[in-house]
């Protein structure tokens, strides 16, 4: 036993060293931190268990180390499951809290009955986690996680089992002896640490993998799509209206005098113009419409199966909604007052091969409002 819990420590060790180089290498650090400290704490826990000669020997301060340990390591867990923040301190304070109050009231009761609040206090902890990853999202690793919260799952029943047999027996029930019960249940426990390792090492390579693709898809001042990225899913819109004889609208758009703009405020202030306009434009299309920043002050809109009518429709409310956002902007001091310029075009592609067609009526459009004295909308006409 003691080899197996001082492996385990080694391996807790080396997910931790992991975990803290990827949280300096990540924004999103809570999680991953609070998976840090767990298992610092599920190692320390360990350490206590290996020294000891039987289970019964294992002094409290290491059991509670490792329930708490296991405690951070679930709810960094359902961070991660949820994407939503979890309370840590209330969780695993109450948690802890009820153990210890168990503890306090069969303290001078036998063995048995001890184990058996020990049990319990642990189901209460791994089933609620169990059931949260056994019902994954649809996501690659879907697998993994139904594998880890079954293993949650059956450490939940296992320890519950355990502890009614144990009092069973105690209270003179004729049940047959269950020899290597308690290295039955060392083993799941450990095999249940390695499985989370395997899990938040799966899920740091996912995040890796999304913050790339993040970085490569995002304009990293607005927020909104790049133009490599618009461009790419530009073709497959444009492919399917094709084949379905449906049209799209493209609009193109930019800040009226922006190099007036920078070179009379200066360049955080044009900065801050842009972030404007990234924060409302995903408010003024339709929720299926992509949109990016296309270069320097320029900005475009893909419109599926949008006739002209619809065109119109959006770039007038974009033009209309940049206005109300420059004034607003203006007023809040976050930035200085500003108008766009809208070009639209619209028609049924021939395919993928007619989005540089559309994108140039569209910017032929774009200065036609420009030279009629901006902030203004104008569509090309064929």
């Amino acid at each position: 036993m003691a080899s197996l819990s001082m492996a385990l420590c080694v391996l807790c060790a080396v997910t931790v060293g992991l975990l803290l180089v990827h949280g300096h290498l990540d924004g999103d650090r809570h999680d991953l931190r609070l998976l840090a400290w767990g298992k610092g704490m599920q190692a320390a826990g360990w350490l206590g268990f290996g020294l000891a000669s039987t289970v019964s020997d294992v002094l409290p301060p290491f059991r509670y180390l490792l329930l708490v340990g296991l405690g951070m390591e679930a709810l960094a867990m359902l961070r991660v499951r949820t994407g939503r923040p979890v309370r840590v301190l209330p969780w695993l304070g109450g948690l802890v809290v009820l153990h210890a109050v168990l503890a306090m009231v069969v303290a001078e009761r036998p063995f048995e009955v001890r184990a058996f609040v020990q049990t319990l206090a642990a189901a209460l902890l791994f089933l609620p986690c169990g059931a949260l990853l056994l019902a994954a999202p649809d996501v690659r690793s879907q697998r993994l996680y139904r594998v880890t919260g079954g293993a949650y799952l059956l450490v939940a029943m296992f320890a519950l089992a355990r502890g009614g047999y144990m009092l069973a027996r105690h209270e003179g029930a004729d049940l047959p002896a269950v020899p290597h019960m308690e290295m039955v249940g060392l083993l799941l426990l450990q095999a249940l640490a390695f499985i989370g390792c395997v899990w938040f090492v799966v899920v740091l390579r996912e995040r890796y993998e999304a913050h790339i693709h993040r970085l490569a898809t995002t304009d990293a001042l607005t927020g909104l799509h790049n133009r490599r990225h618009f461009l790419s899913a530009a073709e497959p819109a444009l492919a399917l209206a094709a084949r379905k004889g449906t049209p799209v609208g493209v609009l193109i758009f930019d800040v009226d005098h922006f190099k007036r703009v920078n070179d009379t405020h200066g360049h955080s202030v044009g900065d801050a113009v842009l972030r404007c306009i990234g924060e409302v434009l995903p408010t003024l299309v339709r929720g299926y419409d992509a949109t990016c920043r296309y270069g320097g002050e320029e900005f475009a809109a893909l419109l599926p199966d949008a006739d002209g009518a619809v065109t119109d429709l959006v770039g007038e409310r974009i033009r209309q909604g940049l206005e109300q956002a420059g004034r607003q902007a203006a007023e809040e001091g976050r930035a200085v007052v500003f108008t766009a310029s809208v070009g639209g075009s619209c028609r049924v592609p021939a395919g993928p091969q007619d989005l540089d067609a559309l994108l140039a009526e569209a910017d032929a459009a774009l200065y036609e409002a420009k030279r009629g004295g901006r902030n203004a909308y104008r569509r090309h006409e064929a």
